[in-house]
């Protein structure tokens, strides 16, 4: 479900439900959600790092900030599903992890690989740098749970720095995700960002998805 920022707190944001949606747009709105654009506002607190995690699953991060969780229907993979991402503005950073859970197996490396093409499209990357995941107790494998350094630009044509962190865990798919203008990237902040996942064992007799199954062209 949505859950808009506290009334009180500097930078609010608050979202209603929509359709379903290609993650492409509905991922960019989230993170607009949890903070991109609060920079325009004068609103961005100095890096702060906490230990956080999403509602209901067994993973923690470190965030430079406190987040908050949104949610929105999305299709990915072809399914219908939400999308929830965790995630705070600060030093005119954004720094979210979203996740969806896309209920079977075969579904997994399709819709890692949808996320990664929209990460690329969503910024008009280009790649700087591309590595495959190292995250303790993800699925190992899949040819889209990779590390990205990206360079882009905004739809008015602002710079754009990102770095994206794709992987699974049984039918759960994660994206962790630190987006800033060229000016304001932090690269030893979105490292450490990506770099603290704690991720919990896999339930026992958990489904995993099959390695290399829809893999990205990129």
């Amino acid at each position: 479900m949505l859950s808009p920022f506290p009334a009180q707190e500097c930078c609010a944001r608050s979202s209603a439900r929509g359709p379903a949606r290609h993650p492409l747009r509905p991922l960019l709105q989230l993170l607009a959600g949890v903070g991109l654009g609060a920079a325009l506002l004068g609103c961005s607190p100095a890096l702060d790092w906490r230990q956080a995690g999403p509602e209901h699953v067994d993973l923690l991060m470190d965030f430079p900030c406190k987040p908050q969780n949104l949610s929105q229907p999305v299709v990915l993979a072809g399914k219908r599903l939400q999308m929830t991402m965790t995630g705070c503005e600060a030093a005119h950073m954004t720094f979210a992890l979203a996740h969806a859970d896309v209920g079977v197996p075969a579904l997994v490396a399709p819709a890692l690989a949808e996320l990664h093409h929209a990460a690329l499209g969503n910024i008009s990357a280009r790649v700087l740098a591309q590595h495959a995941t190292s995250v303790h107790h993800a699925d190992a494998g899949l040819a889209d749970a990779v590390e990205l350094d990206l360079a882009g630009q905004a739809p008015h044509g602002a710079g754009l720095r990102e770095h994206v962190l794709l992987f699974a865990q049984g039918t759960q798919v994660f994206q962790a995700t630190v987006l800033a203008r060229d000016k304001d990237y932090e690269e030893d902040a979105a490292r450490t960002f990506a770099g603290s996942v704690q991720l919990g064992p896999p339930p026992a007799h958990a489904p995993r998805a099959a390695s290399g199954a829809g893999a990205s062209d990129d």
